[in-house]
């Protein structure tokens, strides 16, 4: 039988969802991560890392993927940006040994700045972090700027017609369709060198299998 949540159960997962606190965030770290892997693959994959690449994730949740992603190439640096503390205490347990031989980092950012140097990164990607973003173009251009000339981007998210479905994303969520996204991406000055649409069955919250529909868009910061 399906759970019936309170309009005020679904504005703390909302709230849980656009940055994890407490145990209750730890929870919901570990069922973002296992919901979320197909789609972060994608994203990392997108990139096509290279030997001695800096690399820069936004919202990186509790950071189970990280190892994974640091095999992709040799000599690879990982930066983690996340405006949650409790997710990046999640991360640097979870990636103790990475962490103490230095090859990754973690700043707590306030999702509007990225306190970074300019052309400090060759890639940068997120997962499911646009819905929340205050102002999308200026967010944007922060990227492209920390971002060397010829570095990618790549931005990946739920379709609007399947996010639209889910009970808890009026509170909080902007939903894109592709042509939205892509726009944003070029009023930044970015250049779209790809788009994808994948599909994947996921565990809905109330234990059912859904067909789930996401786009990874990699762009260029030239």
């Amino acid at each position: 039988m399906e759970h019936q949540y309170s309009e005020e159960d679904l504005k703390n997962i909302a709230k849980q969802l656009s940055c994890p606190e407490g145990e209750h965030g730890i929870k919901t770290g570990e069922m973002m991560h296992a919901s979320n892997l197909g789609m972060t693959s994608s994203a990392i994959d997108a990139l096509n890392l290279q030997n001695n690449d800096t690399v820069l994730e936004i919202g990186h949740g509790n950071g189970g993927h990280i190892a994974q992603l640091l095999s992709k190439a040799e000599n690879l640096t990982y930066y983690g940006a996340d405006i949650s503390e409790t997710m990046i205490a999640e991360a640097k347990k979870i990636n103790a040994d990475l962490l103490s031989k230095g090859q990754i980092h973690f700043l707590l950012t306030d999702g509007i700045h990225l306190p970074f140097a300019d052309e400090q990164f060759d890639k940068a990607f997120t997962v499911n972090t646009i819905y929340f973003w205050e102002n999308p173009v200026e967010y944007l251009k922060e990227i492209r700027n920390i971002l060397k000339p010829d570095g990618i981007f790549t931005l990946c998210f739920a379709e609007k017609t399947f996010m639209q479905n889910l009970p808890f994303t009026p509170y909080g969520f902007t939903l894109y369709e592709i042509e939205k996204a892509m726009q944003l991406l070029e009023e930044a000055g970015f250049t779209i060198k790809d788009t994808a649409k994948n599909l994947e069955r996921v565990r809905s919250k109330t234990g059912e299998e859904v067909e789930r529909a996401y786009y990874v868009l990699a762009a260029s910061a030239e």
